[in-house]
């Protein structure tokens, strides 16, 4: 899902040549990966996230894409380049885990110039998919992986998103509400691949294949409405913030 949630937040923003660009709690990398092309030959990216680990797998794949970005370890409370250092500041599925989100984007605010813009793409309501798993969690006695995989979801509602943003020093705040289709396989191949490297992914992965297949049933039982073909397809509802400073 990220690679499509970037395109379409980056296709919200009048991306130019010469442009300076940030990318706060990066991850991977992709929304620096793809806005970069957009900014150059004279323009520049930089991303920034907390995670050593995330940011060494965004400089392996910026380099195979021979891509020339700048890449940080940084809280987003504490931001690490002077006031006004670029034209755009975005910032795709992190503001819902920042312990201080005002602070945060305060500081995407500090670092942004007069008339730039910041982006963020916050997720809105639980998904079918992501309360299914949470139920099946809560039925085998994993509270704590039910609250993690709901965790994404804590600012599904656009007048908290909206009073953060306003709250951080912006008047010109333009919020809209997006669904995208993520794919959801029957399959413990899936569910395995899927939770990966998420908090609660241990968890499913630490499952024996009996306890893991009933799990895959029970979610698919859940979703039996959302079937079509060979897979479920899932609406995700994600929010689009658009602030100009």
């Amino acid at each position: 899902m990220a690679a499509p949630l970037a395109m379409r937040l980056l296709d919200q923003l009048p991306l130019r040549a010469g442009q300076r660009v940030l990318d706060v709690a990066c991850g991977t990398g992709i929304v620096a990966r793809l806005a970069a092309p957009r900014v150059v030959p004279s323009g520049s990216v930089a991303g920034v996230d907390i995670d050593e680990k995330m940011l060494a797998v965004a400089h392996t794949r910026a380099a195979d894409e021979g891509l020339s970005i700048a890449w940080k370890q940084a809280d987003a409370g504490e931001l690490p380049f002077a006031d006004a250092d670029f034209d755009v500041v975005v910032c795709q599925q992190g503001l819902q885990f920042f312990p201080d989100r005002v602070r945060a984007v305060r500081e995407m605010r500090r670092v942004v110039l007069d008339g730039g813009i910041v982006a963020l793409a916050v997720t809105g309501a639980p998904t079918a998919y992501n309360t299914a798993l949470a139920q099946a969690f809560a039925r085998r006695g994993h509270a704590t992986a039910a609250t993690r995989c709901l965790a994404p979801f804590v600012l599904a509602d656009p007048l908290l998103i909206r009073s953060i943003v306003s709250d951080a020093g912006f008047s010109a705040i333009d919020l809209r509400t997006e669904m995208l289709v993520r794919r959801f396989e029957p399959t413990q191949e899936w569910l395995l691949q899927e939770s990966a490297g998420r908090p609660y992914g241990g968890v499913i992965e630490e499952m024996d294949d009996a306890d893991r297949a009933a799990m895959v049933r029970e979610i698919a039982a859940a979703l039996s409405q959302y079937w079509k073909n060979d897979s479920f397809s899932i609406p995700r509802e994600v929010h689009l913030v658009l602030a100009r400073k």
